[in-house]
């Protein structure tokens, strides 16, 4: 009997999971939120939304879901780390990273919708002097945004890209792995770190004896897995990472304080001269509803060097603003661009800008 009230009610929570599923991805919501005591929120446009229609969750709907969609080991490793990161799919062949995590000393839950549809690289506000970047036999290309601003799309765009345009081997190391990419022109393969190969550092060094041509990371976790990076590019690869920063600047000096001391000298001059180009994606409320992208946008000539070389890193900020033919673009300048053709509210652009006493002078 008791079997069958907990067959019972795993079957209840699939119906209300799917249910809370289907709405999110009818309302074009990018998160779905589900912890103790609160109603189920989606992120759509940016902006949080309680789905008030349904009820409010409860520890024993979250104990059931993770033992419904979680594998045995998967749940040994939640119980012994208390947080874990997965990618399923769910009903209807819908993909989503998933992000458990205790609070509380009870379960919640972050799923992220995973598009089926890889967006076309110049859906994300790239210039063309960027986008010819990926054409590059060698160098690093740096992907850079906070937390839920679109990194790994756009990457998955990057590599679609080479896949459809170039003959290549293209190597992706990952942690989980979000997008699956199908070869066309290219040869792919898709590494998960932890499945697939234990550590970032361990995948690099197989990569560099290995016939990649192009080789995606999600993250760089240590100086070790940075060393290899800077090697696998200097035996002539393009390589393209994934940094969680807010800024040009800051995904930079990011990449680089991975080093110990008395290996930041040699780390500045290494990445300025590898190198290609640092893109940061945000994303603000259309107006009209929905999100816009809006990519900030460096690529790397003499003066980038020198600064990066040098450890000023702020001061790319100004090569930035200055180099407008050249494919660069602040996140200030572009916000202008946006409220002056009228794709983003004043109010929405203002409270995103960096320089905000700037903004309010140019904007007008």
């Amino acid at each position: 009997m008791d079997f069958i009230l907990k067959f019972l009610n795993m079957s209840q929570t699939n119906i209300i999971f799917n249910r809370i599923i289907d709405k999110s991805i009818k309302s074009g919501a990018s998160y779905v939120h589900l912890e103790v005591g609160s109603k189920p929120v989606i992120r759509s446009g940016g902006r949080l939304e309680r789905l008030e229609e349904e009820q409010i969750v409860n520890v024993d709907f979250l104990n059931d879901l993770a033992q419904t969609i979680l594998s045995p080991e998967e749940r040994n490793v939640l119980d012994k780390d208390k947080s874990l990161v997965v990618v399923k799919n769910f009903e209807s062949n819908r993909r989503f990273r998933v992000d458990i995590f205790y609070q509380k000393k009870t379960l919640a839950f972050a799923f992220k919708y995973i598009q089926p549809v890889i967006k076309d690289i110049k859906k994300f506000g790239l210039s063309d002097e960027f986008i010819k970047l990926f054409q590059r036999r060698e160098g690093l290309i740096i992907i850079s945004g906070q937390h839920g601003s679109g990194k790994t799309a756009i990457t998955a765009s990057i590599l679609e890209f080479i896949n459809k345009s170039q003959s290549k081997y293209i190597l992706t190391l990952e942690k989980p792995i979000e997008y699956i990419l199908n070869p066309q022109k290219s040869i792919i393969e898709q590494r998960e770190i932890g499945r697939d190969a234990h550590t970032f550092a361990e995948a690099i060094k197989f990569a560099q004896y290995g016939d990649a041509d192009v080789v995606a990371l999600s993250e760089i976790d240590s100086f070790a897995s940075l060393a290899r990076l800077f090697e696998l590019i200097e035996s002539g690869r393009l390589v393209v990472v994934i940094v969680e920063a807010d800024s040009v600047p800051e995904a930079v000096e990011q990449l680089i304080n991975l080093s110990p001391q008395t290996e930041l000298e040699k780390s500045r001059q290494v990445l300025s001269d590898l190198l290609l180009g640092v893109i940061v994606e945000h994303f603000l409320p259309r107006r009209g509803g929905g999100q816009i992208g809006i990519a900030e946008i460096l690529i790397t000539i003499p003066p980038v060097s020198s600064l990066i070389k040098e450890g000023k890193y702020q001061q790319l900020n100004t090569v930035m603003q200055t180099s407008r033919d050249d494919g660069m673009c602040t996140k200030d300048q572009y916000l202008i661009e946006l409220v002056r053709t009228g794709e983003v509210a004043y109010e929405d652009a203002l409270l995103a800008a960096t320089d905000k006493l700037s903004f309010r002078v140019a904007a007008k």
